[in-house]
């Protein structure tokens, strides 16, 4: 019978959050680069270290993964930092296409932004459920029935509800704003 080979040692343990902290600050600046704002870094800085740990233990089975790795911590955040953008960039188009429409707002930016004005501040007097549901209705162009469950509540309150809200909606607003709701 033959000796087994001697098993290779193993990595040596990496001390995250030694690491976190020697880096954190400097990563946080670093993905400063492509965003704007410093919870937005903060969130590509730690997303950045999910993906260096998994990287780190897929490469702990052939390599050895030792706290030398920083540059690859800092492409990580890099990664992070410009998927973070990304989406921001993406979800903030998404939001103004959603906006526009161009039966109800018009072309003129001055009297656009008057009924925004407007309409914001009227939907912001009414209570979160009629809010809520005005929203769902008009401008997410949900019916009734979708209302509800998304909502978990019964249709005839999502109905009322509605009803409450245009009513007001109606009072408040201005003569302009109001051809889009009825």
């Amino acid at each position: 019978m033959q000796p087994r080979p001697p098993r290779p040692a193993d990595p040596p343990a990496i001390d995250w959050e030694r690491l976190f902290d020697a880096h954190a600050a400097r990563l946080v600046l670093y993905a400063r680069q492509w965003l704007a704002d410093r919870a937005s870094a903060e969130d590509a800085v730690q997303g950045g270290f999910v993906r260096f740990i998994r990287a780190c233990r897929i490469r702990a089975a052939t390599d050895s993964a030792t706290n030398a790795d920083v540059p690859l911590l800092f492409t990580a955040v890099r990664s992070e930092a410009i998927d973070i953008a990304k989406r921001s960039s993406r979800r903030r188009a998404r939001e103004q296409r959603a906006a526009v429409d161009d039966a109800w707002w018009s072309d003129d930016p001055l009297v656009c932004h008057e009924r925004q004005g407007a309409v914001r501040a009227a939907l912001e007097s009414l209570p979160i459920e009629q809010r809520e549901v005005v929203v769902l209705r008009v401008w997410g162009g949900l019916t009734y029935a979708d209302i509800a469950r998304t909502l978990e509540t019964n249709e005839n309150t999502v109905v009322a509800r509605c009803r409450r809200a245009l009513a007001t909606l109606e009072r408040v607003l201005p003569e302009v704003c109001r051809e889009p709701l009825s």
